[in-house]
């Protein structure tokens, strides 16, 4: 099978800049190939054709990014870690519909897409993708399928990694005898998976009331949490079409349509999850005559938040759906007031539609892309808004994980327990084996702070132990430029810090950042060092009376050499506070001076 060659677009205006140039195929281009030639998908070319103005001088019309001449709709895209842009969609082949993926690189001037392909291998009804990756570089494409025969449908996934999806569909949502359509997911910085989806009662054959609610779960360390539903059963209005996402400062927001299904008015509303409770909808749009639908929920590297979404509007006798957009600098307080992204398109025959918006920062380019499905010719095919200026450039200083695999973690430790002021017992038997005790008194705390943003900065890096107070225990102040990240190490001496459990805090910070990106340099964990109690000898935290008890039957027996090395002492080493190697009279006073600590 011939492949038509690849078309770039330029970064000023995503207008080819050259369709004879060769471009070295990615992994995925040689994976999609292989597997076209093998059977397994179907291939479809993926590119850029032209821009043009858009109903806003702030976005430009690029398009068709694909045109394979089959119905093309409901794009999603995320941006993986590699900067590479990765959108799943839905095609009509024959009667059934299908996923195709595409991924998107920048060579620095301009965007080459890969061919596009087919990622569900099974027959029935497939629609309504999702896209999102794992912190450690796994991609998930959730979808709604309905297999031949079955009256309902259900979520399912594929994975991706290493450039290869997965042929294996795998069921997500409970088998159920309602439809669950509409999925949308994203990842966390805590690498938390949030999938919403909408939920309803439809039938086959189309018996009873529709009522349409949104329900979510989470995927975190590869277990799934139970299903549970976001909005109330018995509200009388349609709550659908979620779009979810989680910002920097890692609270989850999820925008959706909602309104009376026997009007057919719809706004976009938002709800938040501050990783207790959910709050109430928070109405976006305010119009009340129309559909405002399929939201898309992003922040940009300013750190401001959009939401996009597709408005149905009157023109004369017919209707045309159009691209709107508003922003938000303060979180999601206070919108501004709405613009039309795409222009109204009518002739004697109907109106272009433009739907099903989805969109991403890009960190290569630095624009925002909106891609979206539209019908200009005769069919739907995927387009994209870009913004004519990039978002740059930018304040953001950020802390980033010092390790995703096996764990993620932010805040590296040395140690998750120790004694104030550690331990010294020149003879003892550790891990089985007799070898000395050299317990450090200092905490070593490393973390990677990241200059995310465009300018030269100086930052101010700080480290607190926090429990029921607050203590600074490290500063450094340092100079960052573009794109570098550096590691910064402290050692916090808890000595005379009272034996409880402690979390730790950084907190990395410039002169000029918006109120949007200073989240991600704020990391607060708890419960990363226990300080354990002088005479806890099990070390379980508490010095209780099974702790007091071996001690005194120690009392006076030692650990001078591997032969003379006493039973007693042995298990009560942990309390030799004062390194006879003896358990004398000092380490049975501080047990019982400790008796009944709990931490």
């Amino acid at each position: 099978m011939m492949l038509r060659p690849l078309v770039l677009y330029n970064a000023n205006g995503g207008c080819p800049v050259g369709t004879n140039m060769r471009v070295r195929p990615t992994l995925t281009v040689g994976v999609l190939a292989i597997l076209s030639m093998s059977g397994l998908v179907s291939i479809v070319q993926v590119q850029a054709q032209t821009c043009s103005v858009s109903q806003s001088p702030a976005w430009r019309i690029c398009g068709p990014i694909e045109s394979s001449g089959t119905v093309n709709i409901q794009p999603s895209i995320v941006q993986a870690s590699d900067g590479t842009l990765n959108m799943a969609w839905t095609s009509r082949a024959g009667s059934n519909n299908v996923i195709f993926y595409a991924s998107g690189g920048w060579n620095g001037t301009g965007w080459s897409w890969s061919p596009g392909g087919s990622i569900t291998s099974s027959g029935g009804k497939n629609q309504n993708p999702t896209i999102t990756q794992l912190l450690n570089g796994t991609l998930y494409t959730f979808w709604s399928y309905k297999a031949t025969g079955s009256p309902n449908y259900q979520l399912y996934y594929v994975k991706e990694n290493g450039g290869l999806f997965s042929k294996a569909y795998t069921r997500v949502t409970a088998p159920a005898i309602m439809n669950d359509t509409l999925p949308s997911a994203a990842v966390g910085r805590d690498g938390t998976l949030w999938l919403t989806w909408t939920r309803d009662n439809t039938t086959a054959s189309g018996t009873g009331k529709i009522m349409r609610q949104l329900w979510y779960k989470t995927l975190k360390g590869n277990v799934w949490s139970t299903e549970q539903s976001l909005t109330s059963a018995n509200d009388i209005n349609w709550n659908f079409q979620p779009s979810v996402m989680v910002g920097k400062d890692n609270i989850v927001r999820v925008a959706f349509s909602k309104g009376l299904s026997s009007s057919n008015i719809f706004d976009i509303y938002d709800i938040t999850y501050n990783g207790s409770v959910w709050t109430a909808p928070f109405q976006i749009t305010t119009q009340t005559t129309t559909t405002d639908s399929d939201p898309s929920l992003m922040q940009d590297r300013n750190g401001t938040f959009w939401v996009f979404w597709s408005r149905n509007v009157q023109v004369s006798n017919n209707t045309a759906y159009l691209i709107y957009s508003k922003s938000s600098t303060n979180p999601g307080s206070t919108w501004t007031t709405e613009t039309p992204l795409t222009p109204i398109d009518c002739t004697s025959s109907g109106c272009v539609d433009n739907v099903n918006p989805a969109a991403v920062q890009s960190s290569r380019d630095k624009n925002i892309w909106v891609f979206y499905a539209s019908d200009p010719v005769s069919t739907f095919n995927i387009y994209g808004l870009q913004t004519t200026s990039p978002i740059a450039p930018v304040h953001d200083i950020a802390i980033v994980p010092y390790t995703i695999v096996p764990l993620l973690t932010y805040i590296f430790t040395n140690t998750s327990q120790l004694y104030p002021g550690g331990l010294h017992v020149p003879y003892g038997w550790v891990n089985g084996r007799y070898s000395p005790i050299d317990q450090s008194g200092l905490v070593n705390v490393i973390v990677i702070v990241q200059n995310t943003g465009d300018f030269n900065e100086t930052v101010t890096l700080k480290l607190y132990a926090t429990n029921t107070t607050i203590t600074l225990f490290g500063t450094s102040v340092f100079q960052l430029s573009p794109g570098a990240e550096t590691s910064q190490s402290f050692n916090w001496n808890p000595d005379g810090f009272k034996p409880a459990r402690y979390g730790i805090t950084v907190n990395a910070s410039v002169p000029i950042e918006t109120s949007g990106n200073r989240p991600d340099g704020i990391i607060v964990a708890s419960n990363l060092v226990h300080l354990l109690p002088l005479g806890d000898v099990d070390q379980d935290g508490s010095v209780t009376i099974t702790d007091v008890t071996v001690v005194f039957s120690a009392y006076n027996f030692s650990c001078f050499s591997s032969t003379t090395c006493s039973s007693h002492f042995m298990a009560a080493q942990w309390a030799d506070v004062d390194s006879g190697p003896i358990i004398d009279i000092v380490d049975a006073t501080v047990a019982a001076h400790n008796f009944n600590t709990v931490t």
